[in-house]
């Protein structure tokens, strides 16, 4: 008798995508995957932090994602993590003032995620501001820019006049002009809150000032100045930033054409600004009130360093008191 035995082995294929593998794995182990829980915490912040904000949460968690490669459970992230993050940033030639930029971010996201004690993971990593380059030009500078001989309708001849009308009022940064409308421009006066802090700033209007909104200001539009058009938050926000890199790209041109030898950018105005004021004797709380800083520390590192006359003035007044 001859028995005949067979064998079927069945093979199930199933088809997945990565994305999904990796969020089951973080499931399977925490319930919870940090990259995807935090990108809801920062669609869910986007009414309530500005869009500069919310742009440095998204850089932050995008630069991470490439150095983890895929998402890892919130519980599996340690302070061991975030050293490999930081080094890994280095290795990258990422500046120390945007990898402390992505540790802030991250450590702020974190925190909402795990709660305070979470602060102890960034002990060890750079989370400060280096000193850099004074960024401000001198007042013959300024009236070299404005000397300028440039057609009334060109990108150079706005591109200037923004910068002029950054200086005139206290220093306004580049995305509070852009964002500037018309109901906030009435009695004489300009009141604004900061894209970047939320402060109030109010900025009394000079003649210059009104002069450079009318040559520019458009009847069809609620913003002050021709830079952005959209309504749409998000929209506004991605013109903002495209409206800032051409800016700047003009201001470089107006500074070969102006035989000015250091280079012009959105910051310049708003640092000169506040080192002539300054050097004027203008005391430094109130130049961070005009700022909207709040902090005289801030305010020093938009101030050229004071040169050793007015340290010499200084101490000789102080030694003549009790001489």
């Amino acid at each position: 008798m001859r028995i005949n035995i067979r064998f079927e082995f069945h093979i199930h294929i199933c088809k997945s995508n990565d994305d999904e593998l990796k969020e089951k794995t973080c499931k399977e182990l925490t319930g919870e995957c940090f990259l995807k829980r935090a990108e809801q915490e920062v669609e869910a912040m986007k009414s309530i932090r500005s869009h500069s904000t919310i742009a440095n949460y998204r850089c932050a968690l995008n630069a991470f994602r490439r150095y983890l490669g895929q998402d890892l459970p919130t519980d599996k992230i340690n302070s061991d993590t975030i050293r490999g993050f930081e080094q890994h940033l280095r290795m990258q030639k990422v500046s120390p003032n945007s990898s402390s930029c992505y540790m802030r971010s991250l450590r702020a996201l974190i925190i909402r995620l795990k709660g305070e004690s979470a602060k102890t993971l960034f002990h060890k990593v750079y989370t400060g501001k280096a000193k850099t380059d004074k960024r401000a030009v001198s007042e013959s500078d300024i009236h070299k820019l404005k000397s300028l001989r440039l057609k009334r309708l060109s990108c150079l001849r706005l591109a200037r006049d923004l910068f002029l009308f950054s200086y005139y009022a206290l220093g306004m940064p580049f995305v509070d002009i852009a964002f500037l409308r018309k109901s906030q421009v009435k009695d004489g006066q300009i009141t604004y809150l900061r894209q970047k802090t939320g402060q109030r700033i109010t900025v009394h209007l000079e003649p210059c000032m009104e002069e450079i909104i009318s040559r520019h200001s458009r009847s069809d539009s609620d913003y002050v100045f021709p830079i952005i058009t959209a309504e749409d938050p998000d929209l506004a926000y991605k013109q903002y930033k495209s409206r800032l890199i051409y800016y700047n790209r003009m201001l470089k041109q107006l500074a070969e054409k102006a035989g000015i030898s250091k280079n012009l950018t959105s910051y310049t105005p708003r640092h000169t600004w506040a080192s002539v004021a300054y050097s004027s004797n203008v005391d430094l709380p109130v130049i961070s009130k005009a700022l909207g800083h709040t902090n005289t520390r801030t305010t020093l590192t938009y101030i050229k360093e004071i040169n050793d006359d007015r340290l010499e003035k200084a101490n000789r007044a102080l030694v003549n008191r009790i001489l």
